[in-house]
């Protein structure tokens, strides 16, 4: 903005110098006067990016041991991690994430509709604490892969027969899963994710 201004002032005093008599150089000066420097703006380096910590206690979800990572790393891990937020959202709402279009696959959204829809026909209730944990995380060229470690003991758990407990409701261990993501131009995507057992 300051160099629009600076620009506009320029030609301004330009243009009134045309309409004044012709300059005489007053005696004794012999040199020309030593040009300025412009000061011309040198463009910011892009910041690289680098690994946030989203962890929500209003939502319910808390990411351990998160990790300093930048540039593709940061942005795969990133991009997990946003994919672990929507996942407890879709879990605690029996809503899909709309987030989902946008980070991950058809068949990951397939899967996602898929729980909502039975969640809700089961009269399902999920909250308290989620914990997990993304680690290990591999880029090679287009392609990543990332682990993640998901712990629900601290979740709650209820349906149309009363509450459970993690154990009962089937989630009574950290389960591990691999997530692998695809990079589509300037983003990362969740193309499938595949259990492991325990973490």
């Amino acid at each position: 903005m300051g160099r629009v201004a600076t620009v506009t002032v320029v030609v301004g005093m330009l243009a009134l110098a045309g309409c004044t008599s012709q300059a005489v150089e007053p005696p004794g000066l012999t040199a020309s006067p030593t040009p300025q420097a412009s000061a011309e703006a040198t463009p910011e380096p892009t910041p690289e990016s680098s690994t946030q910590d989203m962890s929500d206690p209003e939502l319910g979800i808390v990411f351990d041991d998160v990790p300093t990572l930048t540039g593709d790393e940061a942005d795969v891990w990133n991009t997990v991690a946003t994919y672990q937020v929507e996942y407890w959202r879709t879990m605690t709402t029996n809503t899909v994430s709309p987030a989902f279009a946008v980070i991950a696959s058809a068949d990951v959204q397939a899967v996602m509709e898929r729980i909502a829809t039975n969640n809700t026909a089961d009269a399902v209730d999920i909250g308290g604490t989620f914990r997990t944990r993304v680690s290990d995380v591999t880029v090679t060229g287009d392609t990543a892969t990332a682990a993640v470690c998901d712990d629900y003991r601290d979740a709650t758990f209820a349906d149309a027969d009363g509450p459970d407990t993690p154990e009962t409701a089937g989630f009574g261990y950290p389960r591990r899963e691999t997530v692998q993501l695809q990079r589509l131009g300037d983003r990362w995507v969740i193309g499938t994710t595949a259990g492991e057992g325990s973490c």
